[in-house]
């Protein structure tokens, strides 16, 4: 026999403050509670994405109204603690960067007639070849307990998009800009919770930095700064300085702590 599955018109009743909400519908033509229970978590989402942050679906609830006709209610509230614990680990071990600009020239041999780079590294007649350096860099990782049947397919998909974008929201005390989210590795949680270790780079937003001659330079964490180099006359040699400063964005941006349900 096909069940029937009526919805009221408003769908889902939500609160904002704090974050939870109600779907309420009925099926009918069914008899069978279990299946009545399989029917009503198939048929609502995990989660939900709300202005004040992620609910979860909470235990389903039924109530037999006729001998094949059931009252369903699904609540949805934000993480309790038995499902929202996360523990972290870091690694500070710095990462490495080509530059082929110092932060200052600290002395040039033979003095007085060594040409004025203006701070460009290993000049060789029209190349800039610069050098690698490290840099501090920061690498977190967090492993979240999820409630049962967060973590599905549509979840790892949408974590899967959303790898190597950078945070638009203060995330883990890091302001926007300095996340860049490297992806996430964890298991179906349709029948159990589900932990996820989430996987995170960190680099400090820049500002008023000096290029060469070149001053007041602004950049986010993950942007990339370039330098266009032209050639010059310095000390009465050909040399090539820093010209122009270039600033580009090439990761896009998400509110991590709302994509997450943590960090906020």
């Amino acid at each position: 026999m096909t069940k029937r599955i009526i919805v009221p018109p408003n769908g889902i009743a939500l609160n904002w403050t704090p974050a939870n909400g109600t779907y309420r519908f009925i099926i009918a033509e069914e008899a069978d509670a279990a299946t009545v229970q399989a029917y009503a978590i198939a048929m609502t989402p995990s989660l939900l994405t709300t202005a004040s942050g992620l609910i979860y679906r909470q235990d389903v609830r039924i109530n037999r109204t006729a001998y094949n006709q059931w009252s369903v209610e699904v609540p949805y509230a934000a993480q309790n603690n038995e499902t929202g614990d996360w523990t972290w680990d870091f690694d500070t071990t710095g990462g490495t960067i080509h530059i082929s600009t110092a932060k200052e020239e600290v002395a040039r041999y033979p003095a007085g007639t060594a040409p004025n780079q203006l701070a460009a590294i290993a000049v060789d007649g029209d190349e800039v070849k610069g050098i690698d350096i490290v840099i501090p860099a920061m690498k977190i990782n967090v492993t979240f307990r999820h409630p049962l049947a967060v973590v599905t397919l549509a979840y790892a998909k949408f974590l899967s998009d959303i790898t190597g974008m950078v945070n638009s929201d203060t995330f883990l005390t890091f302001a926007p800009g300095e996340v860049l989210f490297l992806g996430a590795r964890g298991s179906d949680g349709s029948e159990a919770e589900a932990t996820v270790s989430y996987q995170f780079a960190m680099a400090k937003n820049q500002t008023g930095q000096t290029i060469g001659a070149i001053g007041g330079v602004a950049k986010k964490a993950w942007e990339v700064a370039w330098i266009r180099y032209e050639d010059t006359i310095t000390s009465s040699l050909p040399t090539r300085v820093a010209k122009f400063v270039y600033v580009d964005r090439v990761y896009d941006t998400v509110a991590m702590a709302a994509a997450f349900g943590f960090g906020g």
